[in-house]
C-alpha cells in the first residue's frame, strides 16, 4: 500500500501525542512517555515549526510517524497505516472521532532497530538462568489464575537483585555486548540493567532458544509496568505453538492473554500491542488451519481484530473473531471469572 507521506506528516503531532497518552503544557512540553525512558523529568517537547518532537532525556526525535513508531513498537509502514486509517478520511481531512486512544500500559520499547542492536539469545538465556521465580512472583501468577503447569511451560523467571545481576552480566559479557542486546539504560547514576529488581521475566522461546525477554512488575501499579530490550522489536510471543498439532491457532493481544489461552486449552500466539501485525511468514504457517482471534474489548483491540481478520481471510484462512462476555476486558479477566478469582 502506498501512502501520501506529505499528508501523513502534516497530521498535527499535538493531537497524536495526546491520543498516545502524552500530557503536555500549552507550549507542548512535558514528561516523555516512551517506554524505557530513564526518568520522569519533563524533557519532551513538540516542535510546531516542523510538526515534530524532541526528547532531551533519551535523545529521540523525529516526525509524527517516528512518534507512533516509538510509542507502539512498530516499523515505518504500519505506523503510516495507523496514522492514515485513524486520522485521515477519504478526502484527507482529520477524523478525530476515529482516532483510538491506545493504552499506555500496552506500549513497548522504541521500535527503531539500528544495526548495532540485535537479539542475543545467549545473553537472554543467561539472564533467565540467573533469575529463578520466587514466591512473590509465583503468588502473583496464581492470583491471575495460572497453574503450576502453565508457569513451568512458559519458563517464567523473576529478576532478583538488579545491581547484583548487572555486575555479574558486565563481568560475563561486557558493557558493549549488553548494550547491543538492548539491555542497558541510562539511570540517574550511570548505566544499569533495563530490568528492575523483582520483575517477572517472560522468555520468548523458539526451538529452545530465548530470542527475547519481557519483564513485568508484580503489583497493580500501572507506572513502568513492562520493560523490554530497548531498540529491538519484540517478535510474537509463543511462536513454538505453530509447530504443534491442532486444528486451531488462537491469536491474542499480549503475554498475559497467551498464558490465559494456554490455561484454557488453546494453542495461542500473542502480538504485543494492538498496532502490531503478523509477518507474512507467520501467516504462511497458518494456511490450512483455523484461526480464532481474542483481543481486548476496547477500540484498539477491535481494530486489531478487524485488520487480522481481513488479512487472514484474504489468504483463504478460516478465521473467527471471538467476543468476550461484557464483564471481561481481556482473556485473563475471563479466565479469572471462570476460576472464581476476583
Amino acid at each position: 500500500m502506498k501512502f501520501d507521506l506529505e499528508r501523513i506528516k502534516a497530521i498535527p503531532i499535538a493531537t497524536v501525542a495526546s491520543d498516545l497518552g502524552f500530557v503536555l503544557s500549552p507550549k507542548g512540553a512535558g514528561r516523555c512517555r516512551f517506554p524505557g525512558h530513564p526518568d520522569q523529568r519533563p524533557s519532551f517537547s513538540l516542535r510546531p515549526a516542523s510538526n515534530g518532537f524532541n526528547c532531551f532525556g533519551c535523545q529521540r526525535s523525529g516526525s509524527v510517524i517516528d512518534l507512533v513508531m516509538a510509542m507502539n513498537s512498530i516499523d515505518f509502514a504500519p505506523a503510516c497505516r495507523w496514522l492514515n486509517d485513524n486520522y485521515l478520511s477519504g478526502n484527507g481531512a482529520l477524523s478525530r472521532s476515529r482516532a483510538p486512544r491506545l493504552k499506555s500500559t500496552e506500549t513497548l520499547p522504541v521500535s527503531v532497530q539500528p544495526s548495532s542492536h540485535r537479539v542475543d539469545p545467549e545473553i537472554y538465556g543467561w539472564i533467565l538462568d540467573q533469575s529463578p521465580l520466587t514466591e512473590s512472583g509465583r503468588s502473583y501468577l496464581q492470583r491471575r489464575a495460572f497453574s503450576a503447569e502453565t508457569i513451568a511451560h512458559f519458563q517464567i523467571g523473576q529478576i532478583g537483585d538488579r545491581a547484583t545481576l548487572w555486575r555479574s552480566a558486565i563481568a560475563t559479557f561486557g558493557m558493549a555486548r549488553l548494550d547491543g542486546a538492548g539491555l542497558v539504560i541510562e539511570g540517574r547514576y550511570g548505566p544499569l540493567l533495563c530490568f528492575p529488581s523483582q520483575y517477572l521475566l517472560f522468555p520468548f522461546l523458539q526451538d529452545g532458544s530465548v530470542v527475547y525477554l519481557q519483564a513485568r512488575r508484580t503489583d497493580d501499579q500501572k507506572q513502568y509496568r513492562w520493560f523490554c530490550p530497548a531498540k529491538i522489536l519484540p517478535p510474537p510471543f509463543n511462536l513454538d505453538a505453530l509447530g504443534k498439532p491442532g486444528p486451531t491457532i488462537t491469536v491474542c493481544e499480549g503475554i498475559t492473554d497467551v498464558l490465559s489461552a494456554h490455561e484454557l486449552g488453546m494453542l495461542p500466539i500473542g502480538l504485543l500491542g494492538a498496532t502490531r501485525e503478523l509477518e507474512p511468514q507467520i501467516i504462511d504457517c497458518l494456511i490450512g488451519r483455523n484461526v480464532a482471534i481474542f483481543t481486548d474489548a476496547d477500540p484498539a483491540g477491535r481494530g486489531l481484530a478487524k485488520r487480522l481478520r481481513d488479512r487472514l481471510a484474504a489468504r483463504g484462512i478460516s478465521v473467527v473473531t471471538k467476543n468476550l462476555p461484557p464483564e471481561a476486558n481481556d482473556l485473563n479477566d475471563y479466565l479469572r471469572s471462570r476460576r472464581g478469582i476476583t
